[in-house]
This record gives structure tokens, C-alpha cells and sequence, in this order.
């Protein structure tokens, strides 16, 4: 549409002439001043006669009017107003359902929209002609809609076996993300979404920055569905991966169709065990949303989950088929869970700071200062029974503070260690252990319920002078053993033993532990991992074997309980904050002992969760775990460091395994860069059944160090069976929730003519572009006029005077 143009008039005086009031009056008198002084001058003249006279006083006068424009700087201003193209997005539902004849006179849903939609075209054809609006019209209700092929047209029937309203908001806001000026978005329909792969107020709520989106209702709330039928509908799980152990929400959806009102009851299992069975009352015909809350497995991996309504409790169900729904869910290894108890220092403060900053750890601290009864907040972290840890942590504390939360929790500890393989550390300090007899309130574990647990005994100690643990001068070597290199104190790979004699080398005391706490003998069956050595002048080399092995001890553990599931460390150093400093005094400086100190606490961890094979991981995931035939599908995929970051230069071999399928057979996926994060496998299920996602990575890590891993996922595709005739009744309800969703407002279909007429009352405001004009005084501007009009002046000037000379008036 061409644009629309203004013509005005103006002018810019210069100075002084643009003075208001004086100025211009001013210029007018002194240019008729000059005039009158022209003619008195050359009338007189004896070489002047009038031809003369009047062709000089022409080119005088056309001289003095140049230089007045020059003041005045006159110019016609053009003001183009642009229409501004713009956009408006209106989706009509072309489900089966749309043709129930419920409206006015029994007209079909339908058949009233294209009714109201002849109404309205005069309205849309003015914003087209006037508004340069482009009106966009998309016929939706197909899961597999496609935005390119998904246009409206008049003549096609109400016959789409699903109304995805989740699917038409995702796939049409991939398309008009970008666009400027999007007026509005309009969807006609009867509300009776029955779509399972988008969740469509969500989809909605992408839509409220772009422009409102609002809904304009058809069909009647009361018209009585045709047969009875309960329906599982969808089934997720949140959060999705799951950590092993945590709790998550099983959340379903359930259509009731003739069952409105009724009690039933729901089951969750996981690989065909039950875990949950709660009965629900599903209080309307569709959309019935239930959670009910589990537990993850204690082992990571992919389960099968299904969710069923048996079908004795619902007689007279139309279609027992679509009883129950599965899909499945991965546990991980992720979120590994670690409670630490201990009072306030420095040491453990930053050893916080290294667990609260690894991704895969999720870390509670509990600081107990005194022997104060514990707050109802640190007495529900205690509740084994509703809150499950990976690792717990003991520091510095003592048998009286810790009984002083609950008298029991020693012997409940001992309980998560033995029968639910819960990983424990006990930490340096002068309460733990044997304690210290002059503090009553440093008992340590003497007789406690923990003293069974302890790898070193708390009576029989090694021939050591007490000077070894109470000179505050002493640093202390830490030198791992044979045993401790091969995954605890692997804090550089293959060089860590290096690492270790470096840090530990004469000269650089202040990298060393400045305390040990007086470790016991170990136990039968204990394993020592690391000793201490307070020989400042000769370094004791990383590796020494078990005969080698000497007091003062360092780190002790050995595994306990059921199946010998629960490992107990006991750590005796103290301040390993030290080491930290190693490495800052180097030419350059080096970050080594962050690292040894971060890599250290972190494989505490992991080693006492029976995680330490992890050095990375290999994950896939899929976006739907359940979608139907056609879908459209994501698969999440990636190769993680041991620190839980994504590796680098990751490459992938991807294969997907259709139903009756072996593996090898599978069909080769790429995988592409996901631009919002990571990388991406797009698929489309054609069969129904059973899909596995087959996944080879490698990659390095921040130090170059070569990663691989393998992983696989499954999902299930599912024949896209109607339910539309099902659910009769419109659910007005629902389209406002989306329009409130949106940012707009919910109205019904007879509005929609007003609507429209009302929203062309508001076109597109831009900022008009600025005006021209010719010409164009400004300097910058001018391209060349203002040079020109100068050579004019110089010109009618050089004229005249050359004239005057040439007859002798000069």
C-alpha cells in the first residue's frame, strides 16, 4: 500500500532575522531600504539610461532577493505517513466436534462461525485495503499441524480427530515470533481440547508477549455427551529425570464422559509393581487433574510407568482400552543428596562453598553451636522417613549435640548407613571421636549408637606422643596410599601421585594440613586411604603400600550393614583450606590446589554414594515420553565432564530403534545444535509401539582429557484415536482460561464482528518518519544545493558589476 503524503510550507530565519516579533518585519524594511537606495543611486546617474538602469537594477534586485531567501531559508516540507504492514492471526477449530449442532436454530458449530465470519469480511477487507493488515487464517485441530500447511479454507469439513489447541499455539508462535507488528490473535472454537503433547496454556502464556490472545467461544456448556467412557489421558512426571531416591508428582490427566461425579480408583506402578493406589474423585467430564506423589526408585536407570483406572470400577465404560497410560521415566544419578552437621569454621564453610557449586549435589548444612534443643525446621531435615540422603556428613560435633536434636538420631543414622546403604563421614575436630575429656561438651562417640560405625577404634590408639596432635607449629605431609590414589585422592588422573608430592614437597609448608585429630587403631576389615607425615625436610611419596602403612592416620573407611551397602570414612586432617595455596606463588600462577581441594571433597562424596565410576556421563532424553503416531519428537543428548559440565567438541552417534526393531538395526539420527542449549534429535514416530533412542558419545574435558559414554532412552508412540464425539459438551471455561493465559479476554462468537470493528479503530501506531524538504538548507544535508546557490549569488553579483564598469556607472 503506497504511503500518504503531506505538503507544507516553511522557513528557518537566521539570525537575528529569526527573532520574534522584530526579526522578519526588520528584514522587510532594510530589503526595501536597500531597494529605494538602488533607485535613487542609478536614476541619477549621467551614463544611465533606463534600458541600462533597468538591467542593473534587475540583477541588483535579484541579487538582494537570493541574500533574503539566504536569510529566510524558505523550503516545502513532504511528510510521508507510511502504512505500516501488519499482522492478524485467527485460528478456527476444525475438530469433529465443531459440527454438533447446538448453536442458534441448530445450526453446527461450524456453521455459525462461517456464518460470522461472511459478517465479518467487510470489516477484515477495510483493514486490508486501509491498515495494510495482513489476515491470516488457520484451520487447527490435528496434532501433526503444520504451520505452512495448516491455512483455513471455507470448504473444508469439521473432520479433525483431535482439537490440539496446544500444538496450533506452539507450532504458529515458531512462525510469528519475530513479526513487529502483530495485532492480535484470535481463536474461534468450542474449547473441548483433548490435545496430549503440548500443554496448551503454557503455549498461551508464549503468546502474551507477543500480542494478546484472545478466544471467542461456540457450542453450548450443556449439550450431553453421546456414550460413558473413562479415559487416562496423559500421564508425566515432575521433575523429569528424576533423581534416584527424591520424591516426584505423577501427574495425570482423566476424561470422565457419563462418569462425572464418580469415586475410582488410581494406580501408579513402576515396571508392573504397584507403589500408589489413591482413590479420586473425578469431578468433571474432562480434564480431570491428578497428582499423586512417590518415591524414585534407589536405582538409576529407565523404568516403564503406568497409570490405570481399572475398569471394574467404572461398569458400563464404553472403551476399557483407554483405561490406563504409560510412559516411561529416567532416574538418574543427578541431585546426589548430602547432609552435613557440624559447627561453624572456616574450613567446613568453604568445603560447603566446593559441594553447594557442584551440579550434580544437592547440600543442606545443620550448624550446631551448642546442645540447644533443634528447631522445628532442623527436625523435619531429620525425618528419615519423608527425606532420604545420599551422604551424610558429621563434623565436628559430639554424641550430647547431636542427641540434643533427638535423642534416637544417633541410632537412626546408624540405621540409613546399615539397611539403606546411606554413605557416612565423620570429620576432624576436637569433639568427634574419643572427644576431649576437660569439655563435657565434647563427649565424642564413646557408647553411642555411631561407635559400631567408626572404621578406627575409640579405646586402642597408636604409640604416638600427644605432641603429634597438640603442637600447633606441626604441618602434616598428606600422603595417600595405593588404595587412595585409585579414586579418593585421584585428583589430576594419572598424575595425581605427582600432584601429591608437589604439594607435599619440603619448602612450602604452608600448602600442608596445620592438625590431625588422634585417630584409633584401625579396625579389622578397615582400609587406610591416606596417613599424615609431620616431616618437614623429606617428603613421604603418594602410593605407599599396606606394609608401609604408619600412624598418624588420615582417612579410614570400610563398608558396612546389608550387603555391605553402607561405606563410613573417618577423616582426621585438619584445615585442608591449606592447600588451596599451592600453586599461587608459581611463575605463572597455577589454580592446582583449587583443584585438589575441590576434586577431594567432591570425591568424598561421590565414593561414599557409590558414584565414583562416574567420571562422566552420557545422557539422552526425550522431550515426550509418550506422544502419538507422526509426532513430533526431541531428543535432548549430550556427553557430561565428572564435574557435571558439558564436555567439549561432543560428538555423537545416534541411533533409533522403531518397534520390532534389534539394535543394530536402528535408523541413524543426527544430532544438531540446539540454539537455546546443548544439542538435539528431531524424530517423527511412524509406527506405533515402543521406541528406543541408542546413544555413543565422545568429547573432552576442560583439561583435554578424552570422554565417552553411552546411554539409552525409550519413549512410546501411540495410534491417534478420536475421542472427539466423546465430549459433546463446549467448554467455554477452558477458552478463558487460555484467553487469561494470553493476556487477553475470553468472548463468545457473536462478539467477534464488534470486536473487530473495534480493533480497526486501532491501527498500528510507528514513529512517522522525519519530513523532506526542498530544498534543504542544513549544511550536511544540502548535497550540493547550498554551493550552488552561492555560485548563483557570486554570479548575479559578477554580472552586474562587470556591467556597471562596461557603461561607467560604476
Amino acid at each position: 500500500m503506497p504511503p500518504t503524503t503531506e505538503y507544507f510550507f516553511s522557513t528557518k530565519p537566521a539570525y537575528p532575522w529569526s527573532e520574534y516579533p522584530l526579526g522578519l518585519p526588520a528584514l522587510g524594511f532594510l530589503a526595501v531600504l536597500l531597494v529605494g537606495l538602488t533607485l535613487w543611486t542609478y536614476f541619477k546617474h549621467p551614463a544611465a539610461s533606463r534600458k541600462r538602469v533597468a538591467i542593473i537594477l534587475g540583477l541588483r534586485l535579484l541579487a538582494l532577493v537570493i541574500a533574503l531567501l539566504t536569510a529566510v531559508r524558505p523550503s516545502v516540507g513532504i511528510q510521508e505517513d507510511p502504512k505500516v504492514p501488519s499482522v492478524l492471526v485467527i485460528g478456527i477449530d476444525l475438530s469433529e466436534s465443531m459440527t454438533i449442532a447446538d448453536e442458534f436454530n441448530s445450526q453446527s458449530r461450524i456453521a455459525a462461525v462461517r456464518k460470522i465470519l461472511e459478517k465479518c469480511e467487510p470489516t477484515l477487507e477495510e483493514m486490508r485495503t486501509e491498515q495494510n493488515v495482513n489476515v491470516v487464517f488457520y484451520g487447527f485441530g490435528r496434532t501433526d499441524f503444520a504451520e505452512a500447511t495448516g491455512l483455513y479454507d471455507p470448504k473444508l469439513p469439521a473432520d479433525a480427530k483431535r482439537s490440539d489447541y496446544g500444538a496450533y499455539l506452539s507450532r504458529t508462535f515458531e512462525k510469528w515470533q519475530t513479526e513487529r507488528f502483530l495485532r492480535s490473535h484470535l481463536i474461534v472454537g468450542d474449547g473441548a481440547d483433548n490435545g496430549t503433547t503440548y500443554a496448551a496454556q503454557s503455549e498461551a502464556a508464549r503468546w502474551r508477549a507477543l500480542a494478546p490472545l484472545h478466544t471467542f467461544s461456540t457450542g453450548s456448556k450443556t449439550t450431553p455427551p453421546t456414550a460413558k467412557d473413562v479415559a487416562v489421558v496423559a500421564v508425566s512426571a515432575d521433575p523429569s529425570p528424576v533423581p534416584i531416591k527424591q520424591k516426584l508428582i505423577i501427574k495425570v490427566v482423566a476424561n470422565a464422559f457419563g462418569f462425572a461425579g464418580a469415586t475410582v480408583p488410581v494406580i501408579v506402578k513402576f515396571n508392573d509393581q504397584e507403589i500408589a493406589k489413591e482413590r479420586r474423585v473425578l469431578q468433571k467430564d474432562a480434564g480431570n487433574e491428578i497428582e499423586i506423589e512417590v518415591k524414585a526408585p534407589d536405582t538409576p536407570g529407565e523404568i516403564r510407568v503406568k497409570v490405570e483406572i481399572p475398569v471394574e470400577s467404572v461398569p458400563g465404560d464404553a472403551n476399557p482400552a483407554n483405561n490406563s497410560v504409560e510412559t516411561y521415566l529416567t532416574v538418574t544419578k543427578e541431585g546426589l543428596r548430602i547432609l552435613m552437621i557440624d559447627r561453624h569454621s572456616h574450613e567446613m564453610t568453604l568445603t560447603s562453598d566446593v559441594l553447594r557449586a557442584d551440579k550434580r549435589f544437592d547440600f543442606v548444612r545443620v550448624l550446631r553451636e551448642g546442645a540447644d534443643p533443634a528447631t522445628p525446621d532442623e527436625r523435619q531435615l531429620f525425618d528419615f522417613e519423608n527425606v532420604a540422603y545420599d551422604v551424610i556428613v558429621i563434623g565436628n560435633i559430639s554424641r550430647r549435640q547431636l542427641e540434643a536434636i533427638d535423642p534416637a538420631l544417633p541410632a537412626k543414622i546408624r540405621e540409613q548407613v546399615e539397611k539403606k546403604g546411606v554413605g557416612l563421614l565423620f570429620g576432624a575436630g576436637d569433639a568427634s571421636y574419643a572427644g576431649d575429656p576437660n569439655r563435657p561438651l565434647d563427649n565424642g562417640w564413646k557408647g553411642s549408637a555411631l561407635e559400631g560405625l567408626i572404621p578406627v577404634s575409640l579405646v586402642n590408639f597408636p604409640t604416638l606422643p600427644d605432641s603429634i596432635y597438640k603442637d600447633d607449629a606441626k604441618r602434616f605431609q598428606c600422603v595417600p596410599t595405593v588404595d587412595g590414589l585409585k579414586f579418593l585422592f585421584k585428583v589430576a588422573g594419572e598424575t595425581s601421585a605427582e600432584t601429591w608430592d608437589k604439594l607435599n614437597a619440603p619448602g612450602i609448608p604452608n600448602s600442608r594440613l596445620n592438625g590431625v585429630s588422634k585417630l584409633g587403631l584401625p579396625k579389622p576389615g578397615a582400609t587406610v586411604f591416606a596417613i599424615g607425615s609431620d616431616d618437614a625436610r623429606t617428603l613421604v611419596p603418594a602410593g605407599i603400600v599396606p606394609n608401609q602403612v604408619k600412624p598418624p592416620y588420615l582417612l579410614v573407611g570400610w563398608q558396612v550393614g546389608d550387603g555391605n551397602r553402607g561405606r563410613v570414612l573417618a577423616w582426621g586432617g585438619m584445615n585442608t583450606r591449606l592447600w588451596k595455596s599451592f600453586g599461587r606463588r608459581a611463575v605463572p600462577p597455577t589454580r592446582e590446589g583449587f583443584e585438589v581441594h575441590s576434586q577431594f571433597w567432591r570425591r568424598l562424596m561421590l565414593y561414599l554414594a557409590h558414584q565414583e565410576e562416574d567420571e562422566g556421563a552420557a545422557y539422552a532424553r526425550p522431550e515426550f515420553r509418550r506422544l502419538p503416531v507422526n509426532g513430533k519428537q526431541t531428543v535432548k543428548v549430550g556427553l557430561r565432564t565428572a564435574t557435571g559440565v558439558d564436555a567439549t567438541d561432543p560428538k555423537f552417534d545416534v541411533r533409533i530403534v522403531a518397534p520390532g526393531q534389534k539394535p543394530e538395526e536402528g535408523q541413524p539420527a543426527q544430532a544438531l545444535a540446539d540454539p537455546k542449549d546443548g544439542y538435539k534429535v528431531v524424530f517423527e514416530p511412524k509406527l506405533a509401539g515402543e521406541y528406543t533412542v541408542v546413544l555413543k558419545a565422545e568429547g573432552k574435558d576442560a583439561a583435554g582429557k578424552e570422554l565417552k559414554g553411552d546411554a539409552t532412552a525409550r519413549f512410546l508412540s501411540y495410534p491417534d484415536t478420536s475421542d472427539e464425539m466423546l465430549r459433546a459438551a463446549a467448554d467455554h471455561d477452558y477458552l478463558e482460561k487460555l484467553a487469561k493465559a494470553g493476556g487477553g479476554k475470553a468472548y463468545r462468537l457473536d462478539d467477534l464482528p464488534g470486536y473487530l470493528k473495534e480493533l480497526k479503530g486501532q491501527p498500528v501506531t510507528t514513529v512517522k518518519p522525519k519530513p523532506r524538504f526542498l530544498p534543504d538548507w542544513r549544511r550536511n544535508h544540502s548535497h550540493g544545493f547550498l554551493t550552488g546557490w552561492l555560485v548563483a549569488f557570486a554570479a548575479v553579483l559578477a554580472t552586474e558589476w562587470g556591467l556597471r564598469r562596461l557603461w561607467g556607472m560604476a
